[in-house]
């Protein structure tokens, strides 16, 4: 019961059964070194700004098109409120740059309330629930909260204004550049939409888990990238009896992770059991033409239980894996001195040493002897709630106006990175010595902009007033995203171990891609109350599911003698009825 005692307060698990899910938002190195928010660090292409784009958006259904839409008949000399959650790295949002050029090109007066993250989505929901009036709109509502609220009707359905191309223009002009329906994306269970956007598609995001290796223990050891699950364990087993960073300790760790015990942890775990059935969609749901399962429920999950309890039967995977917080993982991986872990899985190392980044190689999906090449981790991106607008607010269109402009790529990405010509810039106006020094983000795209602090406001850690850092709408498809400029100059010994690790990192990264599962379960569209009610099925699941897959794996419950007995718990639990719920939240989607 090793395990248990330290996870005693880690199983009480949150549910991840809303309208959508993602990554979070991970880090990543840049060119120069410095890490920057995975989430948003590769923005944008070459677009008019919003306010031309608006003139020149098309009509309303109705209209002939023969004269220009001028939003500022609608919105000059509207004031509307705000709230917004604080951020340390925005001084006011009142006087926020931002904020003044909006106000300037629609002739609206904004007037916000920053509430403390913390309670800023509870604070909300208390107004809303009470019946207290609301600020006219409200960026960031989360992801579910505000289904409540509409169902309470405190905010309202927003279809319409959608379904006025005038109204909507740069909506619509930016979600042609994602490969995917948005608008369909963003309804609810009864075809409504009740939030304006918040999305950046971002390739190293959507494969941001993969695994890494230490290639100088690799190459000591003679072992090639390994290709199986098997080979994998065995060149484990060497780094494990090798003292191969030469200190007279057998210290070497051969793979750990940050946790399992609680959800989003457990990256080490699906990476090796995604060799015998993908493990990485939405609460191990497994999608076949359309047809849902739980992956911990089949055969071939019973299977990658044996296979990865070899590898704490051996030593190779430290228990403290099932337990350990982030702060305790990256005391291994992200160690300055002496090098002590081989593998890990994650979107890349980090930290400040950049000539360790630079030593890891990527290693593409594991695979079963014989079996077919597996798919790597994928986590597609799904719009997340920008903003909603309360029924308290007496001009809708306005708001919607103010959200819409916030969407177009110009402001974008002034949201993310600041004023353009000043913090960012098209990259045919950029001023740079020497463009040469600067490539796309990957291969196959051209450059479209350059930041100028390539940290940009999310690691900066400096309070500035020119950008919100991504509050409220936004959006930013890949192609946008992956024509971000990234400086490859290697004059200094410095800038080439950047440029290697940068190489590598997008390698993998373009490699993931060509890996994608053709089906993953990573939104279900549900209903308030099938909300509600899946969510206590899952928790009791997840707190189940976890500690009995760390009784597998350390040898506490035999895997053939009480896999029935697993089954049969679950079972009573109540995941035929879990299942059903989300098979009907799923086909929904996919009607």
């Amino acid at each position: 019961m090793k395990w248990k005692k330290a996870t005693a307060a880690l199983l009480a698990v949150s549910v991840a059964v809303g309208m959508m899910s993602g990554c979070g938002s991970s880090s990543q190195t840049t060119g120069n070194g410095t890490e920057a928010s995975q989430t948003t660090q590769e923005t944008a292409a070459a677009q008019e700004t919003a306010q031309t784009d608006q003139a020149e958006a098309a009509t309303a259904e109705e209209g002939d098109g023969s004269d220009a839409f001028d939003p500022r008949t609608i919105t000059e000399g509207v004031k509307l409120t705000i709230a917004v959650p604080a951020d340390a790295m925005v001084e006011d949002y009142n006087t926020n740059e931002m904020t003044l050029a909006i106000e300037e090109a629609l002739g609206v007066d904004l007037e916000f309330s920053a509430y403390a993250a913390a309670d800023y989505e509870t604070k909300l929901n208390v107004m809303a629930m009470s019946g207290e009036k609301l600020p006219d709109i409200m960026f960031n509502p989360g992801s579910t909260a505000y289904l409540g609220w509409a169902k309470e009707g405190a905010i309202i359905s927003l279809n319409e204004f959608y379904e006025n191309r005038d109204l909507s223009s740069n909506f619509w002009a930016a979600s042609e550049d994602f490969d995917m329906d948005l608008y369909s994306l963003m309804k609810d269970a009864e075809g409504q939409v009740y939030y304006l956007p918040a999305s950046q598609q971002n390739y190293g995001n959507m494969v941001s888990n993969k695994l890494w290796i230490y290639e100088p223990w690799l190459d000591a050891i003679g072992a090639e990238v390994p290709e199986t699950v098997d080979e994998f364990y065995e060149i484990c087993k060497q780094i494990a009896s090798t003292d191969l960073n030469g200190n007279g300790k057998q210290d070497e760790i051969p793979l750990t992770g940050y946790g399992f015990t609680t959800k989003g942890n457990d990256g080490w775990f699906k990476e090796l059991m995604s060799a015998y059935i993908y493990a990485w969609g939405l609460n191990y749901l497994v999608a076949d033409d359309g047809q849902l399962s739980f992956a911990y429920t089949s055969d071939e999950w019973k299977a990658g239980l044996k296979s990865i309890k070899r590898f704490f039967d051996d030593g190779l995977i430290p228990i403290e894996t099932l337990t350990q917080d982030n702060a305790q993982y990256e005391a291994v991986w992200k160690s300055e001195d002496e090098v002590k872990l081989f593998a890990f899985v994650f979107y890349h190392m980090g930290g400040t040493n950049v000539e360790r980044q630079a030593e890891y190689l990527y290693v593409p999906a594991l695979t079963i002897p014989g079996g077919e090449t597996n798919v790597a981790f994928y986590s597609p991106t799904v719009p997340s709630p920008g903003a909603v607008i309360s029924a308290d607010c007496e001009n809708p269109e306005a708001a919607f106006l103010v959200c819409d402009y916030m969407l177009s790529e110009e402001m974008s990405i002034t949201n993310r990175f600041g004023k353009r010509g000043v913090d960012w810039d098209y990259w045919d106006e950029a001023t740079v010595d020497d463009k040469s020094a600067y490539e796309p983000s990957f291969d196959g795209y051209d450059i479209s902009f350059i930041a100028y602090d390539d940290v940009g406001f999310f690691s900066s850690q400096r309070p500035q007033n020119v950008a919100y850092v991504q509050k409220g709408p936004f959006l930013i498809s890949a192609n946008v995203s992956n024509g971000s400029a990234v400086r490859v100059s290697t004059e200094t010994q410095e800038e080439q171990w950047n440029a290697e690790f940068t190489k590598r990192r997008n390698g993998a990264i373009m490699d993931c891609m060509t890996r994608i599962p053709e089906e993953v379960v990573s939104r279900l569209v549900m209903t308030t109350e099938e909300n509600e009610q899946a969510g206590d099925i899952q928790t009791s699941l997840d707190t189940y599911f976890y500690e009995a897959t760390c009784d597998f794996l350390v040898g506490e419950k035999d895997i053939d003698s009480e896999w029935d007995t697993y089954l049969s718990e679950l079972e009573k639990i109540g995941y035929p009825e879990l299942l059903k719920i989300y098979q009907g939240a799923y086909d929904r989607i996919n009607q």
